[in-house]
């Protein structure tokens, strides 16, 4: 019994130092991604520059495809922990399924992330990415002008979607000017 308890400890010991680990190099690959010296950050402009003739269109443009591909990224490191967790023959059972369950989250999200953004794609607006954290969803639209009623009714949509209530939904528009 004393050796059980023993391997436990030194398999959640184990997996807290494969997930600090993990979160490191995620942090550098996201530092390595939004570097200040890369032409296409992708951003939110706020306030944008007053003068069409300053603006640089590919920088809005790139946005929502630099946004997926950092995604992507970012969920294929994940994944691939989950992965070697799994495959690992000294994990615990419990810690496997928990990285199962984990995989099955990730992929419920997205797909709810594809459904959503092909969804806005379908109702006409030119591109859309989801973002849920925390109970919490914003989704970015690329559109010139939103009024009120479509952004309930895009709100609407990713309640439908995702089940999350509407006054945790944030619709933010992204134009090109």
């Amino acid at each position: 019994m004393n050796a059980s308890k023993r391997m436990i400890t030194l398999v959640v010991l184990l997996v807290t130092v494969v997930a600090v680990y993990w979160l490191v190099e995620v942090n550098r690959e996201m530092i390595d991604i939004v570097s200040p010296d890369d032409p296409y950050v992708p951003s939110i402009v706020n306030d944008p520059e007053p003068d069409p003739e300053n603006w640089d269109i590919d920088q809005f443009k790139a946005f929502f495809v630099e946004y997926r591909l950092q995604r992507d990224r970012v969920r294929a490191t994940e994944k691939e922990m989950l992965n070697e967790m799994i495959n690992n023959e000294n994990v615990s059972p419990e810690a496997k399924r928990e990285a199962e369950e984990q995989i099955l989250d990730l992929v419920e999200l997205m797909e709810d992330e594809l459904m959503v953004e092909n969804m806005l794609k379908a109702h006409g607006y030119k591109d859309a990415v989801f973002f849920f954290k925390d109970g919490m969803v914003n989704v970015v639209v690329q559109s010139e002008a939103l009024g009120e009623q479509e952004f309930m009714q895009i709100a609407e949509m990713v309640s439908s979607v995702t089940g999350v209530t509407m006054d945790r939904i944030t619709v933010v528009e992204h134009n090109n000017r």
